[in-house]
């Protein structure tokens, strides 16, 4: 018994039929209208033709590469259950300095260095405020860079090197030692052949949202309470090999033993080191301007 078979094919309507020809016309009219204000040939055609492939294909084109670069830079979801440390941790490219459990010697605090001059450091350090770039103040990126036009970083720049650590890692802006150098000169905080004054550390902090608090209790149980707190302190040294103006140095994290760790500009090793408290306290430079030659940072 045989199947008869439906045709596939719709009707087209009336008014179908009658709009092919009317766009025609359309299109023609438009054609021999353009060419009378504007006279082509058809090379014209062809050449207008081949720019807007050209066009079309470098916009393609473009739209590609910028599809393929979100997709290598887009930031991967993080796990519900990592915390903000974690982040910071795998973020990082800079290790963190490791400590050797040794002590270190009050002579060493100097304003002098003996590393190398051609070295970049880039380290992390374990603060009580949490995770903390090193700067080195001799580092090749700015060793040589002239603090207020005259005298170069490495041998002067311990205040604003110290400063920078702290105003770099502790607040959303990206500032490094020549960064806070410059400041300093333009605000008449530069002092010449002798680094800095001691009013930097105060003001350079609250210029960039920060509040350095004079320590005046320098006793040993205010100062473990300052560290154990989530304070970071700046300490203003007694020695000074290059100026007899001082050194500042800081004071990171209270160790179980209760040694410090420190964060010095101008010797790394100093940071591997423990070092004694009371010591530390006793080498304090005896100058009480600005607030020093203590301040505490909450952060």
């Amino acid at each position: 018994m045989s199947r008869s078979k439906y045709s596939t094919k719709k009707k087209r309507s009336p008014l179908y039929l009658l709009l092919i020809p009317c766009i025609l016309a359309c299109a023609v009219t438009l054609a021999v209208s353009l060419y009378l204000m504007f006279p082509f040939t058809a090379s014209d055609v062809l050449r207008l033709a081949s720019e807007a492939h050209t066009c079309l294909s470098q916009q393609i084109a473009s739209l590609a590469d910028i599809a393929v670069s979100w997709q290598t830079t887009a930031p991967s979801h993080t796990s519900a259950n990592s915390s903000p440390a974690q982040e910071s941790e795998d973020n990082s490219s800079a290790p963190y300095i490791e400590t050797t459990g040794e002590q270190g010697e009050i002579s060493n605090l100097q304003s002098e260095s003996s590393e190398p001059e051609d070295q970049v450091y880039l380290y992390m350090l374990d603060t009580s405020a949490g995770p903390m770039l090193y700067y080195h103040q001799g580092d090749i990126r700015w060793g040589d860079y002239l603090y207020g036009g005259y005298d170069p970083m490495s041998s002067y720049g311990c205040g604003p090197t110290a400063a920078a650590m702290v105003i770099n890692s502790f607040t959303d802006q990206t500032v490094d030692p020549t960064d806070i150098a410059d400041w300093a000169a333009e605000n008449g905080y530069y002092a010449l052949h002798s680094g800095s004054y001691h009013s930097l550390i105060p003001d350079v902090l609250s210029a960039h949202g920060l509040y350095a608090e004079s320590v005046t209790d320098r006793s040993r149980e205010h100062v473990t309470e300052l560290l154990s707190s989530g304070h970071i302190l700046i300490a203003l040294m007694g020695r000074g090999a290059l100026t007899q103006n001082g050194h500042f140095v800081l004071f990171t994290q209270l160790l179980d033993n209760g040694h410090i760790l420190i964060a010095d500009p101008v010797n790394y090793e100093n940071c591997t080191l423990e070092w004694d408290l009371d010591q530390l306290l006793s080498e304090l430079k005896k100058s009480y301007d600005s607030g020093g030659p203590l301040w505490a940072i909450q952060l």
